[in-house]
């Protein structure tokens, strides 16, 4: 039987604290010298864990670890499991802090979700990292999936909305191919809506939106960073023109007379502000309150192609047959002097009527369809309004 000396005492307490050193290996003076650095080295520590990294589609992702301590070299190993593997598998080179990952997401190297983690190990034994994961920001598709040109005519409704993967998009900008290798930002407009939103919408397409679309989507990585990805996937859409050629009309629509009351109007004096309106010499006006002198909601309108929705409705306000009797809807929007305004209808009116002169005027409307055709003249619905005047019991303004 062997007796341990004195001298070979610290060797065995260092070797239980580094049950894998080979002590048989080793001659007595190794031993002694190799136990001796292992109790004066600090133990192996990961101090900086690898971070998961974010970035778009074909960036490169670089994930890194920092360790200390240890004795003698210290060796680094990469494993990586991709979604469809079952087991954490040696990836890339060896004995480095740092792992690139170049082309991520394109093919099947790097796809979105991809782990990673590193085995850092030393003389006496290894530690193994936190695991990070490759977040791949990408643009995937745009709904309709399947369809990428659509025929419409003029007047129909079409939307897109993108498709993405990895970190919810910060921005979105859908632009249209303006010429070879040339691409504009588009803008909200009355058939445009969503430009800068995941869903873009057309309402009541025009010949003008027939064209090539496509997007970029910004995404947010680490660190407040941001990176951006244009669409290779494009959406076309062919607007064909809608062929009409009888005019809308009102239908069971007859021509109106009414009396407007002074209990139906307030008279307010005029202001600086809406002086290039009332002719000069003029200080009030009346206007109705609150009730609508025109209402279409309930009124039939007849087209050939153009549903009744789509129709748009024209006015003129004339005063012996001249257009100058200001006019305005209810949302307070004044309509003066002008011939052929537009507005989707139904549409509700109030009166605002000089004091002086022209105490009777019509309102004459029509409709214009998708053709461009228009309510011929002779069949355009007219409402001759009449102001009893009452001074008296004119309220204030």
């Amino acid at each position: 039987m062997s007796r341990l000396t004195l001298l070979q005492i610290p060797i065995c307490l260092c070797l239980k604290l580094f049950p894998g050193t080979n002590l048989h290996a080793m001659s007595l003076g190794d031993s002694y010298f190799f136990a001796s650095l292992a109790c004066n080295a600090d133990p192996l520590t990961i101090v900086v864990q690898p971070m998961d990294q974010a970035d778009c589609k074909g960036n490169k992702a670089t994930f890194s670890v920092v360790a200390t301590g240890g004795l003698g070299p210290i060796h680094f190993l990469w494993k990586r499991k991709r979604l469809a593997d079952s087991t954490f598998a040696e990836f890339g080179a060896k004995d480095s802090t740092k792992l690139p990952v170049y082309n991520i997401g394109t093919g099947i190297e790097a796809p979105d979700g991809t782990l990673y983690q590193v085995t850092v190990s030393d003389q006496l034994g290894a530690v193994v990292s936190n695991i990070a994961r490759l977040t791949v920001n990408a643009i995937v598709g745009i709904a309709p999936v399947g369809v990428a040109t659509y025929t419409l005519n003029q007047g129909d409704n079409i939307w897109f909305k993108v498709l993405t993967s990895g970190n919810t998009p910060s921005a979105y900008q859908w632009i249209k191919k303006q010429g070879i290798g040339i691409w504009r930002d588009l803008a909200d407009n009355s058939i445009i809506s969503g430009s800068q939103g995941e869903q873009l919408n057309f309402n009541h397409l025009s010949l003008p939106d027939s064209g090539l679309y496509k997007l970029r989507v910004t995404f947010p990585t680490i660190s407040n960073n941001y990176c951006t990805e244009t669409s290779t996937i494009t959406r076309k859409i062919n607007v064909l023109p809608v062929v009409d050629i009888l005019p809308p009309l009102f239908v069971n629509l007859a021509d109106e007379v009414r009396l407007l009351c002074p209990t139906n109007l307030e008279m307010a004096y005029w202001d600086n502000v809406l002086e290039n309106i009332v002719p000069e010499g003029k200080s009030f006006y009346y206007f109705a309150k609150n009730n609508p002198l025109l209402n279409l909601s309930t009124t039939c309108f007849s087209d050939n192609v153009t549903p009744s929705a789509d129709l748009l409705l024209h006015w003129g306000i004339y005063t012996m047959d001249n257009l100058r009797t200001p006019i305005m809807d209810l949302s307070g929007t004044i309509l003066d002097n002008r011939t052929g305004q537009i507005s989707n209808h139904p549409e509700d009116f109030e009166l605002i009527r000089q004091t002086a002169d022209n105490p009777s005027f019509q309102v004459t409307y029509w409709l214009e369809d998708l053709a461009g055709n228009l309510t011929p003249d002779s069949l355009r619905h007219r409402l001759y309004l009449s102001i009893i005047n009452r001074p008296e019991i004119i309220s204030s303004f």
